[in-house]
């Protein structure tokens, strides 16, 4: 039997509605985002619509679109979000959202990722939180701390925890957890000393990662030199911002003769992206990896060559960093209230660039 498009729509969209990830009387996603989300047609999308209005899954309102009935839901304990910004750029917070679900339908929870859009000034619309609030919350799991979306939580009465919070506080967080660089440092170290190397030139992102690393850096005999890259601290970019940034950063220091002459043994990329736009940089400038200049970047992308080089990188693996914190959060929803945040151990992989 024949196959269409909207067949393959209307598959997917019952097993959210069976799944329970839209409650009763809950709107689902408008024409337009289901259109963005399979990458189809209008058409396609209210084909499938139609399909499921025939099977009772949804009912169609005027003005509203879509809402689903509660047919054949599965009974949940209770729902829990994780909500990030600009998540479509990042192959990291995709991947922990999926592990994230998995952990906690596994467990009997409703588990719903909420994808923020940030406007240009960097404010993030936070509706989105405000309307699966109304149709119930009972925690919610943060990436990269920020204030703004905190404070909705607080507002609406949300218990919630904050991964990665850098240095801000989080009073009414049940936890903060963070990350630990410092077995993945000296395992860094280690390496650049077996290589005899003695000059480290950081590319960062102001105030995204922990500064220990340089401490440790100057206490093991390092000279250090960073360039902040020409971003505000507060604000999320996409993967071309981040692409450029780090392409302008590097070919501004190269077109400095005495930079030129005086290159550092290795550079240290703050994010992988910046890492993608600053090797073409040194390509285009005819330097050679590893020859001329070794590469370290921070990476969430696993083994994936940057600039066809394979790099030496510090990284996070998202599976099990979901698996850590989905254990936690379970062990909270619970009922357990005085247990210690874990911490997320960060490893050091090398590669063909160091």
């Amino acid at each position: 039997m024949k196959r269409y498009i909207s067949d393959r729509i209307a598959d997917a969209l019952r097993g959210d509605l069976e799944g329970g990830r839209y409650r009763a009387g809950e709107r689902l996603p408008s024409v337009d985002e289901l259109c963005l989300r399979f990458s189809v047609g209008e058409f396609a999308v209210r084909a499938a619509l139609r399909k499921l209005r025939g099977e009772g899954f949804v009912l169609w309102r005027q003005r509203i679109g879509a809402v689903a009935t509660g047919k054949g839901v599965t009974a949940w304990k209770g729902r829990v979000a994780f909500i990030t910004v600009d998540a479509s750029a990042s192959y990291f917070r995709q991947k922990l959202a999926i592990q994230l679900a998995q952990r906690f339908r596994e467990a009997g929870w409703d588990f719903v990722p909420i994808f923020l859009e940030q406007a240009p000034e960097g404010k993030v619309d936070v509706g989105a939180v405000r309307r699966y609030a109304a149709n119930g919350l009972d925690f919610a799991v943060i990436l990269t701390g920020r204030t703004q979306i905190a404070e909705v939580c607080d507002g609406l009465a949300i218990p919630y925890v904050v991964l990665n919070g850098f240095t801000r506080d989080f009073p009414n967080a049940r936890a903060v957890i963070r990350e630990d660089f410092r077995k993945c440092f000296d395992d860094l170290i280690r390496e650049l000393r077996a290589l005899r190397l003695k000059s480290v030139l950081e590319f960062d992102i102001c105030g995204r990662k922990d500064r220990g690393f340089k401490a440790q850096l100057f206490a093991s005999g390092f000279s250090v030199r960073r360039v902040l890259c020409n971003f505000e601290s507060d604000v999320v970019y996409n993967v071309r911002d981040f692409n450029q940034c780090g392409y302008d950063a590097v070919s501004k220091f190269l077109a400095d003769v005495r930079n030129r002459a005086h290159l550092p043994d290795v550079i240290l990329f703050d994010d992988d992206h910046l890492a993608f736009g600053g090797i073409v940089a040194m390509l285009e400038c005819g330097l050679r990896i590893p020859n001329d200049v070794r590469v370290v970047t921070y990476a969430n992308f696993g083994d994936d060559p940057i600039g066809r080089v394979s790099l030496a990188r510090i990284e996070n693996d998202p599976v099990s960093y979901g698996n850590i914190v989905a254990a936690y959060v379970l062990k909270l929803l619970s009922g357990r209230r005085r247990i210690a945040p874990p911490r997320i151990s960060w490893r050091f992989v090398p590669g063909e660039s160091l």
